[in-house]
């Protein structure tokens, strides 16, 4: 990965943004991608980064909005209309490239998609706790004041002792 690539991926985790990581790992030519090629697949189909010519993008794009969907790793094979040799890959997805490059892929796309969100409210040893457990379990955690609106939140714990609550509820 390059470090571009590197650098949008950790700004894209960071801001909770769910996503589609797609590489290259296998390319017959005349494709125009070679392996270790990558891109990011947004969840509104905008991809940045090159994993092959229009056609290919057009099926990583459509295989990679399933990926975020169902949150499974997919391994895309996108082979040319005339079904040249190439390895077989059992449990691969297939795609048919109607491209004259006639070119062949495997694209492997895994989705990223961020953990879900626990919005904690209160300054006690037992919010405390509740952090720590949550990291443990791999839920993201986000601490919050009475009355401020949790965003994007999974579920929501009051833990204030008494401190505030209504405003909190």
């Amino acid at each position: 990965m390059s470090r571009g690539m590197a650098a949008r991926v950790r700004e894209l985790s960071a801001g909770r943004v769910p996503f589609v990581h797609a590489t290259v790992v296998r390319a017959q030519v005349p494709s125009s991608a070679k392996a270790g090629d990558d891109a990011v697949v947004l969840p509104d189909g905008t991809i940045e980064g090159f994993v092959g010519g229009q056609c290919a993008e057009t099926s990583v794009r459509t295989a990679a909005l399933g990926a975020l969907r169902d949150g499974e790793t997919v391994l895309l094979r996108v082979l040319p209309d005339d079904s040249a040799p190439f390895p077989e890959s059992p449990g691969a997805q297939v795609v048919v490239n109607t491209c004259l490059s006639g070119g062949a892929l495997e694209i492997f796309l895994q989705p990223m998609l961020p953990a879900p969100l626990i919005e904690v409210v209160g300054n006690t040893p037992v919010a405390h706790a509740l952090v720590r457990i949550a990291e443990v379990l791999d839920y993201a955690t986000a601490r919050s004041l009475p009355g401020a609106a949790p965003e994007n939140a999974s579920a929501v714990v009051v833990a204030s002792h008494g401190r505030d609550e209504h405003e909190a509820i």
